[in-house]
């Protein structure tokens, strides 16, 4: 459930988590987004709104524990968005993509890190009004499964893997993988199951595999609960993975702070690659993982704020094909940027 937040709380997390009960209902990306609707209207009748909220106030999502948000951390460890001269309230973290393209669809965020699938797919279904402002990172997701359970893709066959969710980054990089190893998604039994979960789950044996975000497979190969089966660099290569995106109506109002948004970003990213040492120590305290865990894991993805908006294009298109955005491609909306 989505809770409405007026007026500043800074420095206070709001866990915007869905509930499980919806989380249980959403079995396919339809249905997700037919729960982000009624979310939007459940927003409006609560009365969520900026009132109160000052105008250099942003309201900032990430996702839990997840690496590749690391310049979020980075420009909020080190003020790099008070240096721009915002005040940042975290406005929720979430445990997949999904959960927080709907918490900007119902208004209660200004900004967000998450996948670009998920943020595209929400876009070009005309569910959330939203322009990228930059990219945050390439590549950084792994498959990993339970020691015997296989050694490549073509295994997976009849095999039990989790994903964070239907179009997020992971679930569009198995299909990937999948098409290149001549299968089909209903040749192996899928299930959705966010990433903290997915570590008990392969050490169960309720599951055989799954596909996260960084820094979880470097962790279940460090416990040595699975093994890396793939890297998304080789089911994808230099795929684009996490964007950082504001909602439109910041943008058009206040086209100066998405702005700032962009430079303290960009800065953050810059940090990470001067001050590699200093920056695992921001990620050790945001994601709680261990610093072996992080620093093998760190080594997999590339930050950078540059878009390429090839890549961008190609990873559309894909969305299309998977079905996951409605109507023919060109046809209807286009992905907005800032710059």
């Amino acid at each position: 459930m989505i809770f409405c937040n007026n007026g500043p709380h800074a420095g206070s997390v709001s866990h915007s988590y869905i509930d499980k009960n919806a989380a249980k209902a959403m079995k396919s990306p339809h249905a997700f987004y037919a729960f982000v609707l009624i979310a939007c209207a459940l927003a409006v009748s609560c009365g969520c709104s900026r009132t109160g909220v000052g105008e250099n106030t942003i309201r900032l999502g990430y996702l839990q524990s997840d690496l590749h948000h690391l310049p979020a951390f980075v420009a909020i460890e080190k003020g790099f968005f008070a240096d721009e001269g915002l005040e940042v309230n975290i406005g929720g973290i979430f445990r997949a993509g999904p959960e927080l393209m709907s918490a900007i669809a119902a208004g209660e965020l200004d900004a967000g890190y998450v996948g670009l699938a998920p943020a595209a797919t929400a876009a070009l279904n005309g569910v959330a009004d939203i322009s990228i402002l930059a990219q945050v990172n390439t590549e950084g997701s792994a498959l990993v499964c339970r020691p015997g359970a296989c050694r490549s893709l073509a295994q997976l066959r009849n095999k039990t893997v989790a994903i964070p969710g239907h179009a997020t980054m992971q679930d569009c990089l198995l299909n990937r993988g999948l098409r290149s190893a001549g299968l089909a998604p209903g040749m192996l039994r899928m299930m959705v199951l966010k990433p903290p979960e997915m570590l008990q789950a392969l050490t169960s044996g309720s599951i055989d595999c799954f596909i996260a975000w960084e820094p979880y497979p470097s962790r279940a190969a460090f416990e040595g609960s699975g093994s890396i089966v793939e890297r998304s660099h080789t089911l994808w290569p230099q795929h684009p993975c996490c964007v950082l995106i504001a909602h439109n109506r910041l943008v058009r109002a206040r086209p100066d702070a998405a702005e700032k948004i962009s430079r303290a970003h960009a800065r953050a990213c810059r940090f990470i690659a001067e001050h590699p040492a200093e920056a695992l120590g921001i990620a050790g305290r945001y994601t709680g993982m261990p610093h072996d865990v992080l620093e093998q894991a760190i080594g997999h993805m590339r930050f950078s704020p540059e878009i390429d908006r090839g890549k961008i294009e190609d990873f559309e298109a894909f969305l299309y094909e998977l079905g996951y955005v409605r109507g023919a491609r060109g046809s209807r909306r286009q992905l907005a940027f800032f710059q």
